[in-house]
């Protein structure tokens, strides 16, 4: 059935759109919305149920369905104003508002999808590149599935090579598209299975290898494609690895409605490679055949692509020989998280191929992989010099995000965002989603750390878009990382904690270990300002021991500091302690710095709350650091807070002064600037406190709780009201101290200094086995308090 309506010719069968005889392109989803409108024109049809037609699933954002139906209306001259075609009905969803007419098209000619028939095993592939082919280490045939994801700010591209344009010579010619599927599968998220390899030992790296390979061209063919780190964590808990039973496994199903499983096999000094696509309806089969793995899964991916009504991606040129297969090889060993092993092989390659600029970015991968950034800049500023502007462009994109993520893990953000911004440019030079996506993404986070959060959260929700339209959920949770570590930085932990915790289950579900092990830290931050101790404890847990949660030794501290400061807040600072000793003695003092002033300031908190003001005060000064406050700014302003108290305590009044006028008044709109103004008045209170300025004091605590009763964060309510009882029991205001201790009595039973302030309340209004009780709540929260002696528990992660 064909359908017109005005000037327009609208085929599903052939996935075709003309206007006046000549074609008009359409994004794939935006083509199924046309279709299914068109096919149901005769009524309404739900924003759920378009979704599901189209998408294959419901749990599709407004925002991604509105962006397609703009694609929609824009391609057929229409917009959202005049909505001659597309018309929304409110609170409802949509309906095809245009005059149309339906014919009966010709019968389709159908073509029979090629096979790869059964083949003997070689003992050693003819025309393969002989350093390549050799057998350097026997391993098991069957590579073991584990996740390996880039930083944060990375997502899986990063492991994709250049495509060349050429086809391989003697592969299979592609089938017609097929007629009778649904118009909407060929919009179905794509999953590619580890590939069956029918070959020696030497060729299991083809697994992983020729996976991430198809996986890569159905996405540079705009079929929605689950990336390869993810289909790898995905597969990492599961009791088998035969690939027919994953074909038809459910738990797959939800992740992408079409399965697709590689079959590889060398058969007359050829390889033959048959790509089975499983969908909800039926299976297709394509394949190719030819002189390398490479080239024959590239075209067999072609070839299903086309089946699916996408057009293959054209463009570059010949390739160096054997480069195509050292890039599918380092990438299966870092998709298998081995990186010595990724680069072992780079090392053993001649030096024609490890001088091509493609090497020296992968090589750049592997050290951001592995948390070396001062050699990712090493590697990638000279291969920016060497390909200079206007050169391969595309290779040029990604290696300015791999630096850009090298310097935002070293809060080097001046240089950051000028690189981003330019691979945004290429990206929407060369509609490259995935570029454009993860660079708008990064943008988006170095935007956050200069506290512009409007145009952070601006340019995260384009990049969403941008990564939804490829199907890339790993990227979407990336995003909603940022988005949490934002409402942590707006001062709005309670919203932080909702959207970390959805993140945090997308990365498990993903078996996404990297962004995980990011993402957990967060929550624990989130769950400590709120005041759920114990819920803190047990996320912390989850991450640990580190070392099983990520292969980036930098990340890693971040885990161990979330770790102790669990533990110190749930009383278990002897444990606490040993965790941050481990960091003192084994962290590198110049790529650890800020991990370093990060355990500095947990000591100095911990150390204040022992009694010792001169051991606190020598942590605070190892740690406020340019470095650390331009990196943690609430962890830092907090930090001078506790450093003017601990000056004044100490008779410093000078010192005091000097620190106070240091620090910023609150000047930033919103949460955060109302923060920074009650952590401002607080410190002045402290100041005035030691000084005996006795009504300037209780006036600064006054209006520092009105604050804090404002932005209602547990941490803060308790910071401010235990300074400010103990100030109104030295004035003895005991009336209002005792309003001040109800406030925050919630918390007493789990936290020291809302339980030591209680304790004290108690004592001066004179009701003694209150305060008994009290003081015994403190002494349980004190068990275990003191710093134990250096190795008396074995340290986790040594390195």
């Amino acid at each position: 059935m064909i359908f017109r309506f005005g000037d327009f010719l609208l085929n599903p069968a052939t996935r075709e759109l003309s206007r006046g005889g000549a074609p008009v392109a359409l994004p794939a989803r935006a083509f199924d919305c046309l279709v299914y409108l068109v096919e149901n024109r005769d009524r309404a049809v739900g924003r759920d149920e378009l979704i599901a037609a189209v998408w294959g699933r419901t749990e599709v954002s407004d925002a991604l369905l509105g962006h397609t139906l703009v694609k929609l209306r824009r391609g057929l001259g229409d917009s959202g104003d005049a909505q001659r075609t597309v018309r929304t009905v409110p609170r409802f969803g949509y309906r095809w508002d245009m005059e149309t007419h339906a014919e009966t098209e010709p019968a389709p000619r159908a073509d029979a999808p090629p096979a790869v028939p059964g083949a003997a095993t070689p003992a050693s592939p003819a025309g393969s590149t002989g350093w390549l082919a050799r057998d350097r280490r026997r391993r098991p045939a069957a590579i073991v599935l584990a996740i390996a994801l880039v930083l944060i700010l990375l997502a899986w591209w990063t492991l994709r090579p250049r495509e060349a344009s050429a086809p391989p010579t003697g592969a299979v010619p592609a089938a017609s598209h097929d007629a009778n599927k649904p118009a909407a599968e060929a919009a179905l998220p794509a999953l590619v299975l580890p590939a069956e390899v029918d070959a020696g030992e030497e060729w299991q790296w083809l697994r992983l290898g020729l996976m991430d390979l198809v996986a890569h061209r159905l996405r540079d063919g705009h079929l929605p494609t689950v990336s390869s780190e993810s289909v790898v964590g995905l597969l990492r808990e599961r009791s088998h690895d035969d690939g027919a039973a994953l074909l038809q496994d459910p738990a797959l199903a939800q992740v992408a409605a079409l399965r697709v499983l590689p079959r590889a096999a060398f058969v007359d000094g050829r390889w033959q490679v048959q790509l089975d696509a499983r969908g909800s309806q039926r299976t297709v089969s394509a394949g190719a055949t030819a002189d390398s793995a490479m080239e024959a899964a590239r075209a067999a991916a072609d070839d299903l692509l086309q089946k699916y009504g996408h057009a293959a991606k054209r463009g570059g040129g010949e390739r160096v020989p054997g480069l195509d297969e050292l890039l599918q090889r380092s990438g299966a060993a870092m998709l298998a998280d081995q990186l010595e092993e990724a680069r072992s092989v780079i090392e053993q390659a001649p030096p024609a191929l490890r001088e091509q600029p493609e090497i020296e970015q992968r090589l750049a991968q592997i050290d951001l992989r592995a948390g070396d950034y001062a050699a990712v800049e090493a590697r990638l500023l000279p291969l920016l010099d060497r390909l200079g502007h206007g050169r391969d462009e595309a290779l040029r994109a990604r290696a300015m995000i791999t630096l850009a993520a090298a310097h935002v893990r070293q809060n080097r953000i001046a240089r950051t965002e000028e690189l981003y911004e330019e691979a945004i440019a290429i990206g929407r030079a060369q509609d490259d989603r995935v570029v454009l996506g993860v660079a708008l993404l990064g943008r988006g986070a170095v935007l956050a750390q200069k506290r512009a959060f409007d145009e952070a959260r601006e340019e995260l929700a384009r990049a969403r878009i941008e990564l939804a339209t490829v199907g890339d959920a790993l990227g979407i949770a990336n995003v909603d990382v940022n988005l949490g570590e934002i409402e942590l930085m707006r001062r709005r932990p309670a919203d932080a904690l909702a959207v970390l915790r959805s993140a945090a289950r997308e990365f498990e579900q993903l078996g996404a270990r990297e962004g995980r092990a990011y993402t957990l830290p967060l929550q624990v931050a989130a769950e400590l300002e709120l005041l759920d101790n114990e819920a803190a404890l047990a996320t912390s847990e989850r991450l640990w021991p580190p070392e099983a949660h990520t292969s980036n030794r930098r990340i890693r501290w971040s885990l161990v500091l979330a770790r102790a400061a669990a533990l110190a807040a749930n009383g278990r600072r002897g444990e606490a302690w040993r965790l941050l000793d481990h960091v003192a003695a084994q962290a590198d003092p110049a790529r650890d710095r800020l991990a370093r002033a990060g355990a500095d300031l947990l000591a100095a908190r911990m150390a204040e709350q022992a009694g010792d003001a001169m051991a606190a005060l020598a942590r605070l000064g190892s740690a406020l650091g340019p470095a650390f406050c331009a990196a943690e700014s609430v962890a830092c302003l907090r930090g001078r807070v506790q450093r003017i108290r601990l000056l004044a305590a100490t008779g410093r009044a000078d010192a005091a002064w000097e620190a106070l006028a240091a620090i910023d008044p609150g000047a930033e709109p919103g949460t955060a600037g109302q923060w920074q103004r009650m952590q401002a008045t607080l410190a002045r209170a402290e100041v005035d406190r030691a000084q005996g300025h006795q009504a300037e004091a209780l006036e600064g605590y006054a209006a520092a709780m009105a604050i804090a009763e404002e932005l209602g964060i547990p941490e803060d309510l308790v910071a401010v009201a235990t300074a400010r009882i103990a100030a109104l029991v030295e004035a003895g205001q005991l009336d209002i101290a005792q309003v001040a201790s109800g406030r925050i009595g919630l918390w007493a039973a789990r936290d020291l200094r809302a339980a030591q302030a209680q304790a004290r309340l108690f004592r001066a209004l004179g009701e003694s086995d209150a305060a008994v009780r009290a003081e015994a709540v403190v002494a349980a929260l004190e068990s275990d308090a003191g710093p134990p002696p250096r190795g008396e528990q074995e340290p986790p992660g040594k390195e």
